[in-house]
């Protein structure tokens, strides 16, 4: 992949930037009234490299891309959509992204009209096209497009730590799964980290769902220990069969000639009486309302009501009616007296009912006293419920118990397969020592052109290391004194130079192009001068790519670097893609 050009549509925010092979400098240029290297900070030269990243589909949200959505939020990038021309293996595409509508993108191959496609559904299919190997061995996954491609863009964020270890390039990703990511783009078999990633992702996803079940059946059920949960269902079925068999005793006792049609009986005649006295109590307010009240009840109607439940009850219920309304009509043209005879009539008739109701629950309650008395349950209703209750906590315990023994048998499963795995890793290394000793003989050479002054034995290797999640550990460069001066700078130019070559020489399909943002901040100018000097004769070899670096003009390079005289600043300022400075910058006064 080669970049070609950038812009913005269809307002030109800067002129558009065309990428060339070799150096592609971002340049911070000093105004001559300047003399501090801070003026040169906030030009735009990272907000660039942004740009170039919105339209690789990065996120697109304040945490990831603080500077684009504060120009958006001052309406900068209002009604924008940034373009980006690239060529992979001789095909032309083109990639337009609005800032209105980020989840939507515009895809061009070869020139041909632009086509709409989500967000992920490009990221997938701009994957194969990017990194698609036909012979690789090892694990690819079309997935994989923003944790690739962040290996080649390299761009400062606001408050965030600058150039990582080389390997850790994702800080809030482990090295698990970067372990994949890295061998892919070493072009080294990667089958066994992405096994690994897979059996540690399942692993962290268990154990926090074991722990949570644990504490959720200790909480519930009131045990100490999970081993307690057997007991505590053994306890539930002797709780269940015994009050199986005290239903099953309080059905057939022919001591206190207890049945259930029996006491269903009893509870019908008490409902029965009980609604009587309702109707009496109805007829008493309606003797009182008859001079004012006309007659309205339809006791056919409420008789065919009733008589789904009980024809009985709806005769009984209709006769009632029946008479209400005729004592009714008789009220409305009696005298007081009469009425105060039938309502003393009707209270009797109440009071009477009320003791036969009394009678027969004193009765039906008795049906009840062995159970009662051995304090166990008063009702066959309380009876059912609590077997119910019980029936249901077994089941739910044992359930859940289930759940968690399920739970720790296939997290012993990926532990044994971990095992497993640990056995073919210690194997890794031989099998792949072809491929991890090229890679190291570039490495070694790249080190060695940048930093002849140094001498380390120890600069690459993948070792196995079974006591971390990672079993795999990539080692670059562990300590040497470059560490003191450039910390993980010069790590990550090292090794990032040498991926990149790598897949040159090798003719595998990625990224050409390389972005670095700051990465000589602090660090030796010496080295810039040897980089420099470096990819130039890489390029004079015939090798393609493009190296993207901001740099600050910060006075004048002497001899005491090298060889100065071949990156003067008028040079960087004349070979640059795009220059900055405080009164040109890239998004204006913004």
């Amino acid at each position: 992949m080669i970049l070609k050009k950038i812009y913005t549509e269809p307002k030109q925010l800067f002129e558009p930037v065309k990428f060339i092979d070799g150096i592609n400098f971002i340049f911070g240029k000093k105004e001559q009234s300047t003399d501090t290297k801070k003026s040169l900070n906030g030009i735009g030269k990272s907000t660039f490299l942004d740009l170039l990243d919105f339209a690789l589909l990065s996120s697109y949200r304040s945490d990831t891309s603080p500077r684009l959505m504060a120009a958006q939020q001052k309406g900068i990038l209002k009604g924008l959509s940034v373009v980006l021309e690239f060529e992979v293996n001789q095909i032309e595409y083109a990639i337009s992204r609005s800032f209105e509508e980020p989840n939507s993108v515009k895809f061009s191959i070869n020139d041909s009209s632009f086509e709409d496609y989500s967000v992920d559904d490009l990221k997938r299919k701009l994957c194969k096209i990017i990194f698609l190997k036909k012979d690789y061995e090892g694990y690819f996954d079309e997935k994989w497009l923003r944790y690739l491609l962040l290996f080649f863009l390299k761009i400062q964020k606001p408050k965030k730590e600058k150039f990582t270890d080389p390997v850790k390039y994702i800080k809030e990703l482990t090295a698990a799964e970067l372990n994949q990511y890295l061998l892919f783009l070493m072009d080294i078999d990667n089958k066994l980290a992405h096994q690994n990633f897979k059996l540690q992702t399942d692993l962290k996803n268990i154990e926090p769902t074991i722990k949570g079940i644990k504490k959720f059946i200790l909480e519930s059920y009131g045990i100490q220990d999970i081993g307690e949960a057997s007991s505590r269902v053994k306890t539930l079925i002797i709780e269940i069969e015994e009050i199986e068999k005290a239903i099953k005793s309080f059905n057939l006792s022919k001591q206190y000639q207890i049945d259930e049609s029996r006491a269903n009986k009893l509870t019908a005649e008490i409902k029965e009486l009980w609604f009587l006295n309702h109707q009496d109590r109805k007829k008493i307010d309606a003797y009182r309302d008859s001079v004012h009240e006309e007659i309205n009840v339809n006791p056919l109607k409420i008789k065919r009501m009733y008589e789904e439940l009980n024809s009985l009850l709806a005769n009984n219920i209709k006769k009632s009616l029946d008479e209400a309304i005729k004592f009714k009509k008789k009220l409305i043209s009696s005298r007081q007296e009469f009425i105060e005879e039938e309502i003393n009539q009707l209270v009797e008739s109440i009071r009477e009912r009320e003791l036969e109701i009394e009678k027969k629950g004193i009765e039906r309650r008795s049906f009840f006293a062995m159970l009662e008395s051995e304090k166990a349950i008063t009702d066959l209703t309380e009876a059912f419920k609590s077997l119910s209750n019980k029936q249901n906590e077994k089941a739910s315990l044992e359930s859940q118990t289930k759940i968690y023994q399920d739970l720790i048998r296939e997290k012993n499963q990926i532990e044994q397969e971990e095992k497993k795995l640990e056995g073919k890793i210690l194997d890794y290394s031989l099998k792949n020592e072809k491929e991890e000793l090229a890679f190291s003989r570039l490495f070694r050479s790249i080190y060695n052109y940048l930093y002849p002054d140094l001498n380390d034995p120890s600069i690459f290797s993948i070792s196995p290391n079974l006591d971390a999640d990672s079993k795999l550990q990539i080692n670059i460069l562990p300590n040497n004194e470059m560490l003191s001066k450039g910390r993980n700078q010069g790590r990550t130019l090292i090794y990032d130079l040498a991926v990149l070559l790598n897949s040159i020489d090798k003719k595998i399909n990625a990224p050409r192009f390389l972005v670095h943002d700051g990465i000589f901040d602090g660090m030796d100018k010496a080295h810039f001068i040897k980089l420099y000097e470096f990819l130039e004769e890489q390029k004079l070899q015939g090798k393609r790519f493009q190296y993207i670096l901001t740099y600050n003009e910060e006075g004048t390079l002497t001899d005491n670097f090298g060889n100065a005289d071949k990156v003067t600043t008028e040079k960087i300022e004349a070979e640059a893609i795009l220059v900055l400075s405080p009164k040109k910058k890239l998004l204006g006064d913004f």
